[in-house]
């Protein structure tokens, strides 16, 4: 059989990020903490991507868990991070993309423990892992000014004594965005027919595109 990067990435891509390294050294040089306390870091972790908890409130149970087992804030926040980079990396793809045997294969590459590889496949094949998706995507998604008002008028001149004809009629339009800019432009009547003739066509490539079976498979 295979090996499957032959054919497919791992999760985190061909260079180990920093964050995930230096969980895994550190998990080794604190490797007296029980599971039980890596488990609840790792619960936090997801607690962490669905917003569960207050900054204030999950800083503190970090705070006491290097209290407790006499390690630094510094390492208990290395050990943190690394599990919420972990998690961020793997939803990032569909499910589709993330084959849980190949996930598990992959954490392995990472040298972290069995233990810790069955708390993230529980936690990505688990019942929150929809949830967990959106709230990424939801992040990560480009964040781009809105639209808050929009204002337009049909600016015509008539012929007078100096002019020999009407003067071509010019459509004003004014937005405001979430960011309080405001943009002003005029066209004219031919443009805004040509614009109104594009964009239904726009939408109509996108319907066609949308439908493809090629792109329904990959959502299963």
């Amino acid at each position: 059989m295979p090996d499957h990067r032959s054919y497919q990435d791992p999760f985190y891509g061909w260079t180990t990020p920093k964050a995930i390294s230096l969980c895994v050294q550190t998990l080794k040089e604190c490797s007296a903490l029980p599971f039980e306390v890596i488990q609840k870091m790792i619960a936090l972790s997801e607690a962490q991507i669905l917003n569960d908890q207050t900054s204030t409130s999950m800083l503190d149970i970090l705070w006491k868990i290097a209290k407790k087992y006499s390690i630094s804030v510094d390492q208990v926040m290395l050990i943190f991070n690394g599990f919420v980079h972990v998690l961020r990396l793997a939803l990032k793809p569909p499910a589709a993309f993330l084959k849980p045997d190949i996930f598990k294969d992959d954490l392995r590459d990472l040298k972290f423990s069995e233990q810790i590889i069955g708390e993230f496949y529980n936690i990505l094949f688990g019942a929150k892992r929809d949830q967990l998706y959106l709230a990424i995507q939801e992040r990560d998604r480009p964040r781009l000014p809105s639209l808050q008002t929009f204002d337009w008028n049909l600016d015509v001149t008539l012929t007078t004594a100096s002019l020999s004809r009407c003067i071509e009629p010019l459509l004003l339009f004014q937005f405001r965005t979430s960011d309080n800019r405001n943009l002003t432009f005029e066209v004219s009547i031919k443009k805004f027919n040509e614009l109104r003739y594009k964009t239904a066509l726009l939408l109509k490539e996108m319907e066609e595109v949308d439908g493809k079976q090629a792109l329904k498979l990959l959502e299963t």
